[in-house]
């Protein structure tokens, strides 16, 4: 089969998902669907159709690991909720309910983890980040911060972000309501392994999207996994690799700095909202993971709209985005 000049591979984020179908279908429509906020995203701010350019895509899809097949049929995260306000699209993305298995940390190293993962989460959603405070150019943006959420709802959201990072990144055995088991970090590697592999036989090169959660799996591959295909374009939206603790455990071994995983990755582009309460702690990468080859890791802010600031369509809405996108696609967009 002849293989096209690109193929893409999504890797989503945090808490229950639609089943992966659906999902798929949601994030092709906010990828394609022409401007839905031309008061935040100046026109013309066209949307980019994959499917009608022939683009090929591979969808990887963990949610199942922690939640089922019990799968979440309220989109309302995917939409524009504001006349719902906030609370709606937390709600529809399965964060306001506790996470359903609790970690146990087994070592002070795991217990620490926990402690300032969540504090840090914490500190961001209930005070304005320094960096959004500088760099923010809506009026009154503090207005815009989760901290306006009902506590129990924030707590929520760090309990679960907190839980999903423990399983994966120390690599925990989990076990669902319904007596699924799963090693997280060696499960979530191999899903997403098989996914590039995949899209290695349909495209010449691979640009890979990820959000929230899903970013640490995918830095995890490109810089720890053998047999991981070469990637063109690694792209983060939203994401929680800024904080130090979830970078020391992702650090490869025998090497002391967290670094750029220059022997997969030719260029790394991280996308975030100062104001979204996943990332906001510390949303640039560029300081943080060393510069290998030349190579080194590309922020750009991209604000977006709401109190929850989190979502992937508001984040595939951005012109930013839809220009690194298009760059990164190139002559598969011909």
């Amino acid at each position: 089969m002849l293989k096209k000049p690109r193929a893409v591979v999504f890797v989503h984020g945090l808490a229950k998902k639609p089943a992966p179908d659906k999902v798929l279908e949601l994030w092709l429509m906010g990828i394609g669907r022409g401007n839905p906020r031309p008061d935040v995203f100046d026109p013309p701010n066209e949307g980019i159709d994959l499917v009608d350019k022939g683009v090929p895509h591979v969808f990887n899809y963990y949610a199942d690991v922690f939640y089922g097949t019990d799968y979440e049929t309220d989109y309302t995260s995917y939409f524009e909720a504001e006349s719902e306000g906030a609370e709606a699209e937390i709600a529809a993305d399965n964060l306001d309910t506790p996470p359903p298995v609790a970690p146990q940390p087994a070592t002070p190293r795991e217990r620490e983890f926990l402690d300032k993962f969540q504090a840090k989460l914490e500190a961001n959603v209930t005070t304005l980040p320094p960096a959004a405070a500088a760099t923010s150019p809506e009026p009154g943006a503090e207005l815009e911060l989760a901290s306006l959420l009902p506590a129990p709802l924030r707590e929520a959201i760090i309990k679960k972000a907190a839980m999903e990072a423990y399983y994966f990144l120390f690599d925990k055995q989990y076990t669902r309501k319904d007596g699924t088991s799963f090693k997280v970090r060696s499960e979530l590697r191999n899903r997403l392994l098989a996914a590039l592999q995949a899209a290695a036989t349909k495209g010449e090169k691979i640009v890979l999207i990820t959000h929230s959660m899903g970013t640490m799996v995918g830095y995890d591959v490109l810089r720890n996994c053998p047999g991981c295909p070469p990637i063109d374009t690694f792209i983060t939206l939203g994401s929680p690799l800024g904080v130090k603790e979830v970078q020391a455990e992702l650090r490869a071994p025998g090497v002391k700095d967290i670094d750029f995983p220059a022997a997969t990755t030719r260029r790394w582009i991280n996308i975030y909202d100062p104001l979204d309460p996943i990332c906001g702690a510390d949303p640039k990468f560029a300081n943080d993971y060393r510069a290998v080859d030349g190579k080194r890791v590309e922020d750009i802010q991209e604000s977006n709209w709401s109190k929850w600031r989190h979502s992937i369509t508001h984040y595939f809405a951005g012109t930013r985005f839809r220009k690194t996108l298009r760059e990164a696609l190139g002559p598969a967009l011909s």
